[in-house]
C-alpha cells in the first residue's frame, strides 16, 4: 500500500494549501491524456485518492491513525475520484484547477 503523504510529497503535518498545491502540480505531471506512460492513469488515480482523504479532516484523521484499513472499515473506501473513470476530462480539471486549464476541446 502506498502512503498518501509520500504519493503527494508532502509531510505528514501538511496543511491544506500545501496538499493542494503538491496534488494541482503532480496530476498536471501524470493525467493521463498528458502522460503517455503505461502506469499514468493509476498513478493519477493514486493521486486523487490520497487528496480525497488527505484534504477531508474525518478521512485524514482515520487514515493517520489506521491507514488505507481504517477507511476501508468506515466505509469510505471507493477507490478515490476517478475510480469510475475519468467522464469529461473537462469538468475534473475545471473542479481541480478552478477552469484555468482548458486542455480539450468539446465537439457537437
Amino acid at each position: 500500500m502506498a502512503d498518501f503523504y509520500e504519493t503527494l510529497g508532502v509531510a505528514k503535518d501538511a496543511g491544506k494549501d500545501e496538499i493542494k498545491g503538491a496534488f494541482r502540480k503532480l496530476a498536471r505531471q501524470y493525467h493521463p491524456d498528458v502522460n503517455k506512460a503505461p502506469d499514468a492513469e493509476s498513478k493519477f488515480k493514486e493521486l486523487g485518492k490520497a487528496y480525497e482523504t488527505l484534504m477531508d479532516d474525518d478521512k485524514r484523521s482515520l487514515y493517520d491513525r489506521y491507514g488505507e484499513d481504517g477507511l476501508k472499515n468506515a466505509g469510505f473506501d471507493n477507490g478515490g475520484p476517478f475510480a469510475g473513470g475519468f467522464g469529461d476530462l473537462n469538468d475534473i480539471f475545471n473542479s481541480f484547477f478552478g477552469g484555468m486549464i482548458r486542455l480539450f476541446s468539446k465537439t457537437s
